[in-house]
């Protein structure tokens, strides 16, 4: 069942984005994507009720985490709802009548290059030039100068291509088929049940106190599906930690048991899984 939104649901990108082709998997097709600078900037839409929800990336198949967002998401007081998977193809993209033997420059954003590691490498002089968006990307070769553009490519998805009019060289240049990003919906509002969870804490610097978490894990039967650091901001060498796990049961004692071995913890969102 998809969501429905009165308001504009934020994405990070332009018009043809990955993230906005996960916004119409999500929500009901009537629904308003709105364009966003950064990851920021979806979280401040959200956070100020310009918009009801934001779909942000969390992680990649190829290129792991997002780490930009899941900062984010420890740094703003919102919860996390629900999460989908949407397959990445990625294609080389031109301006009408450029050809392979003519690009000197590719512009991407960090996560195609990443992602299309085996097909750049096949084109080591060509120069990549870092874009914050995948669409943002060829919207930029688009309007660069005439005689620039000749020589010039981006990329991004078959969506971009058709919104900007531009010419795809080739398809599916991405390293693996299985090429996946799991994309989340965050919100003001909470659900507080389902089969998944989400948290990051912190924990006292000493030995052990890792271990005591995950015997609280082992106790309780949780499958735990992810676990990764991001350094604590107010404590030089020391870490946050993010957890995410599934359970058929509920999880309230063992998320209250969790949250007494810590120095700092907080629940990120309860919420409806299948993948």
């Amino acid at each position: 069942m998809r969501l429905e939104s009165k308001k504009p649901v934020a994405f990070q990108g332009e018009h043809g984005a990955f993230s906005e082709v996960a916004v119409f998997n999500l929500f009901d097709q009537k629904v308003k994507a709105e364009p966003s600078q950064s990851f920021e900037d979806v979280f401040e839409k959200v956070k100020k009720g310009k918009c009801e929800y934001g779909v942000v990336p969390v992680e990649n198949t190829l290129g792991g985490m997002v780490y930009q967002v899941w900062d984010c998401l420890n740094q703003y007081d919102l919860n996390l709802i629900a999460e989908t998977k949407t397959q990445i193809k990625h294609c080389l993209i031109v301006n009408p009548g450029t050809k392979i033997t003519d690009i000197k420059k590719v512009y991407a954003h960090y996560q195609p290059v990443l992602q299309c590691q085996n097909f750049l490498r096949k084109h080591k002089n060509w120069l990549i030039e870092n874009a914050y968006d995948t669409a943002g990307s060829v919207k930029t070769i688009k309007y660069l100068g005439e005689n620039k553009k000749d020589e010039t490519a981006a990329i991004a998805s078959e969506r971009a291509a058709k919104i900007f009019d531009m010419e795809i060289l080739k398809k599916n240049i991405q390293d693996s088929k299985e090429n996946f990003t799991r994309f989340i919906i965050i919100s003001k509002k909470s659900i507080d049940n389902g089969n998944k969870f989400s948290c990051v804490l912190s924990l006292k610097h000493k030995h052990g106190t890792l271990l005591e978490i995950l015997k609280i894990v082992d106790k309780y039967k949780i499958n735990l599906t992810s676990i990764h650091s991001r350094p604590n901001k107010a404590k030089p060498f020391q870490y946050n930690f993010f957890l995410e796990g599934k359970s058929d049961r509920p999880i309230d004692k063992f998320l209250s048991e969790i949250k007494k071995r810590c120095q700092t913890f907080k629940l990120l969102g309860i919420y409806q899984s299948n993948l």
